[in-house]
């Protein structure tokens, strides 16, 4: 259900939910739980769970992001489960879908993931950088054997790749935190 239905990007992201079950149409503090998202988007969120709640029910949301100091408070309800057969990759936990939020809190959370998505796509954009520069050092080793001038050209992408390796793998941890699911 979930895959082909979805509007908006989501960003892969393992934060902490505190959560409220609502009981007669009103938050009960007693039924308190903490989770962990698996993405977060401006309309919902994953959370994990081996015991998700009815579809249906309604809850209120609190959570952390690190650009912000106080919480962004929800209103949520479950929109799907997921089924270990069907959707393995999320199984277990639960969809929620946002009802209520501060405006204030939407703003906050629309940003953070607005920013979010434009690093990926300029890290996309720099891991592709990055892989045509091992393949022109590739083909110059071949162009070595032909052009004396080629083995300095060789050195010098060497020395730069040498140097990118050693922080391309946060370009790559940042690539893959952020997904279009």
């Amino acid at each position: 259900m979930a895959s082909n239905k979805r509007q908006h990007r989501r960003l892969a992201l393992d934060i902490e939910v505190r959560l409220h079950r609502k009981k007669n149409g009103k938050t009960g503090s007693s039924d308190a739980y903490f989770l962990r998202t698996k993405n977060v988007a401006q309309h919902g969120l994953f959370l994990r769970t081996e015991k998700p709640f009815p579809l249906g029910e309604e809850m209120e949301l609190e959570f952390s992001l690190p650009t912000i100091s106080n919480p962004i408070r929800i209103a949520g309800k479950v929109v799907w489960i997921a089924d270990k057969d069907k959707n393995p990759t999320y199984y277990p936990g639960m969809g929620i879908r946002l009802i209520k939020i501060n405006p204030d809190d939407k703003r906050e959370l629309v940003k953070y993931l607005n920013r979010k998505f434009s690093n990926y796509k300029d890290a996309q954009e720099l891991k592709q950088m990055y892989l045509t520069l091992i393949d022109m050092g590739a083909r110059l080793v071949e162009l070595g054997e032909r052009h004396p001038g080629a083995i300095y050209f060789k050195k010098a992408v060497d020395n730069a790749i040498k140097e990118i390796s050693e922080v391309a793998h946060l370009i790559d941890r940042e690539v893959s935190e952020i997904k279009k699911l």
